[in-house]
């Protein structure tokens, strides 16, 4: 199963045009029904990027600005991203400094897809992983959180065959298909998102509030 069935579009060059669509997009939770956005994207083939701007909060990595771009392949249902952000203080004062992972790891999300024209809606599947690029192994989290999910009847058996077989060909065919791992990712960042890796910003961001979470 796909996480989602659309057409593919030829690719354009760096602008958005017919063929380079823009989009809309609202990002949440499973099993939440609250969503935030609308986001302003664009699609390129099997690929939808959005952005958003992260509030003072988070401090960004030298030369980087506090608008965050996430990529998603439709077909996989997979999101990921490159935080811009070296640093967040939370409402509570708690502080998570990302340091020791270094400005150029990417946070990886499974995610499910719904598209209704030019809106696209995702909602993490709890279980990310964080792949380096700098020669240091992956590590998955949250697969307690999938399982809960199932122990608690929020996820049902089905959602949870389709997200782990998505999830397993996302790893086979961006990170690693041999049993013995490899120095360097198959496809990671994956190539489907150049197009669109260089756009101008979308339009004006829309900035999350980490509040209101």
């Amino acid at each position: 199963m796909n996480a989602v069935n659309q057409p593919d579009h030829i690719p354009p060059d760096h602008a958005l045009t017919s063929l380079n669509q823009p989009v809309e997009v609202m990002r949440g939770r499973h099993g939440q029904e609250r969503l935030f956005g609308p986001l302003p994207g664009a699609r390129h083939a099997g690929v939808v990027a959005y952005e958003f701007e992260l509030p003072d909060s988070f401090k960004p990595w030298p030369g980087r600005t506090l608008v965050e771009r996430t990529f998603v392949l439709l077909e996989l249902g997979v999101s990921f991203a490159n935080p811009c952000w070296a640093r967040h203080t939370k409402p509570d004062g708690t502080v998570v400094d990302r340091g020791a992972e270094g400005s150029g790891t990417w946070y990886v999300d499974l995610v499910t897809v719904e598209q209704h024209g030019d809106r696209y809606i995702f909602r993490d599947l709890f279980i990310d992983v964080v792949v380096p690029m700098d020669g240091r192994h992956y590590r998955m989290l949250d697969l307690d959180e999938f399982a809960d999910a199932i122990d608690d009847g929020s996820l049902s058996v089905e959602q949870a065959t389709d997200a782990l077989r998505r999830w397993q060909r996302f790893l086979d065919r961006h990170l690693h298909a041999e049993r013995a791992p490899v120095e360097n990712w198959i496809d990671f960042p994956p190539a489907a998102i150049l197009p669109l890796l260089e756009l101008r910003p979308f339009d004006e961001p829309v900035r999350w509030n980490d509040r209101e979470i």
